[in-house]
Parts: structure tokens; C-alpha cells; sequence
């Protein structure tokens, strides 16, 4: 596999002092026909990598794959990392979802009951439930210890792009190409609020760490940010560049990354919204962010069939 280390220059806004620093730059075989466009990272910094039909796991510094997982029979399309790091769930374009046993890297579930494309995924706070989206316009909850799914959400009206589980694991938001941003009571399995959130697909959305902002960025280039109790709008971040399709926050919550259509990875200041860095190198569309554990690195993943591996001050 192609591998290189690159320095990348910064465009740095006034009142942050950054160097330039180095980047690592994965480079799929086959170029863009098997473009990386997920990515994850374990607790021990061990990053996730999706690349067709297989699952890469590359260890700190991100020279090469320690292990290839393989077992799906459709393009995986989405990852999740339990908190504990116990657990991994996989998705793909046959509609199957597989959780993978961390400590032998066996299968520990299989679970195949949407239909189409699942697009999202995202475990609970306690790492026993699995949130899953899908182009059937459901979401489905399944509880891992029972091995089965628990609850079923509708109400999109077009595909799932994205699910998230508030910090204490009471609520579960979601966003769609419907142009909608829905809230969900996970107890009851109630529908809670429905947020018009573009007029396009809504490609990303997150809680907050602390649960009190939703934050999604919208087809219209615009970030978002609204208060998770009483759904008013805070703060808007507004790029002319659009659309938003991917968004990390960093694991202190100090950083959010965005980017999408323009190629430009951006680091924002999460409480205020003020612009700290932006990474360019990418040549084609960025779908996936991920902060590394330690909020050092930010990977990225793009149409152009890299993994590029940016280091923060």
C-alpha cells in the first residue's frame, strides 16, 4: 500500500498561532474506485479505515494494517466504536450490520433486519445498545446483550444519514436527506421534535459532550447550532462552500471539525465558533472526520481515495 509523509500548510486566522506540521497520508490501492470514506478511531488510537467490502485497522503511526476484517458481502457504508472500546459495529450496502468482538475479533452479532443501505451507526453511552439508520428511512435500536433489535423508529421521509446518542443516553437524534433533524425518546421510543434543518439532506448531527447543543451541518454550507432543551437556535457557522457532509468534535470537546463538498477540512473553537485552522491537500470530496483518543491527530477520509491524518497544537 501506497504510504507518505507530507508536511501541510495551514491557513491560520488572526490570534492563533500554528505551524505547519505533518500529516499522514494513506492512499487506497486502486485510487478512487476504493476511496476510504469512513473512519473511526479505537481507544488505543488504532485507526478504523472502510474501504470497499473490508474493514482496516491500522495501529499508531498509521504505517500500514494490522488486521484486515472482512465478512461483509456489500460496501461497508458506516463504523461505530462502543465508548469502552469493547465493541465494533460495521455496516454495509447489503443491509447487514456486524459487531465485532474487540479482544478476538470475532463476530459477536449479525443483524440484517433493514432493508437497503445502512448508513448510521452509533452505540449508547453504556455500550449495551446500537442505534442503526438506513436508505429504508428507519432507525432501529438493538440491545447487544440480548442479541435483538428492541425498538423501531419512523418518521423520515427519506434515507438515515446519521444517529447520535445524547451523553446520557436518553435521547437519540437523527438527520436525514429529508432535510429534517429528529429527536427520539429512547425509553418510550416516542418521537420528541422535528427540526427543519435545510432544505437538502442533512448529511451529519451531534450532541455536544456536556448534551446541551445539537449541531448539524446542512447541504447550504451552513453550521448549526441549537439548544437541545428548548430547540432555539444559538449560533450559525456559515461557509459559502456546501455541502457539510462530515462533523467530529474532539474528545475534550474543544474542537469541531467540519467538511464536505469543497475538499477543506476546518477546525472550529466548539463553545464560541471561532475559526482555528484549515487543512487543504484533499482533491476530491471529505465524507468521513474522526479525532484521534487523545485529540492530537484528525483523519479525514475522502472521494480521492485517501485517509489524511492532520496533527493539532
Amino acid at each position: 500500500m501506497k504510504k507518505a509523509l507530507i508536511l501541510a500548510l495551514l491557513v491560520l486566522w488572526p490570534g492563533f498561532a500554528m505551524t505547519a506540521e505533518e500529516f499522514r497520508l494513506i492512499s487506497a490501492p486502486g485510487g478512487t474506485a476504493y476511496h476510504y470514506h469512513v473512519v473511526a478511531f479505537l481507544p488505543d488510537g488504532t485507526l478504523i479505515v472502510a474501504r470497499g467490502r473490508s474493514v482496516e485497522l491500522w495501529p499508531p503511526p498509521w504505517t500500514g494494517p494490522r488486521r484486515i476484517l472482512q465478512g461483509h458481502g456489500g460496501t461497508v457504508s458506516a463504523v461505530a466504536v462502543s465508548p469502552d472500546g469493547k465493541y465494533v459495529a460495521t455496516s454495509d450496502s447489503n443491509s447487514e450490520i456486524i459487531v465485532w468482538d474487540t479482544a478476538t475479533w470475532r463476530e459477536l452479532h449479525r443483524f440484517g433486519a433493514h432493508s437497503f443501505t445502512v448508513w448510521a451507526l452509533d452505540f449508547s453511552p453504556d455500550g449495551t445498545l446500537l442505534a442503526s439508520g438506513a436508505f429504508d428511512t428507519t432507525i432501529r435500536v438493538w440491545d447487544l446483550s440480548l442479541g435483538m433489535e428492541v425498538l423501531l423508529l419512523q418518521g423520515h421521509k427519506s434515507w438515515i444519514r446519521c444517529v447520535d446518542f445524547s451523553p446520557d443516553g436518553s435521547r437519540l437524534v437523527s438527520s436525514s436527506c429529508d432535510g429534517t433533524v429528529r429527536l427520539w425518546d429512547v425509553a418510550r421510543g416516542g418521537l420528541l421534535a422535528t427540526i427543519k434543518a435545510g432544505i437538502d439532506g442533512i448529511y451529519n448531527v451531534r450532541f455536544s459532550p456536556d448534551g446541551s447543543l445539537l449541531i448539524w451541518g446542512n447541504y447550504e454550507g451552513d453550521i448549526k447550532f441549537y439548544d437541545a432543551e428548548t430547540l432555539e437556535e444559538v449560533r450559525v457557522i456559515s461557509n459559502p462552500k456546501k455541502p457539510i457532509y462530515g462533523l467530529a468534535i474532539s474528545p475534550d470537546g474543544t474542537y469541531l471539525a467540519s467538511a464536505g463538498f469543497d475538499k477543506v477540512v476546518r477546525v472550529w473553537e466548539l463553545s464560541t465558533g471561532r475559526p482555528v485552522a484549515e487543512f487543504s491537500g484533499h482533491t476530491s470530496h471529505v465524507w468521513g472526520l474522526a479525532f484521534s483518543p487523545d485529540g492530537k491527530y484528525l483523519a479525514s477520509a475522502s472521494k480521492d481515495g485517501t485517509v489524511r491524518i492532520w496533527e493539532l497544537p
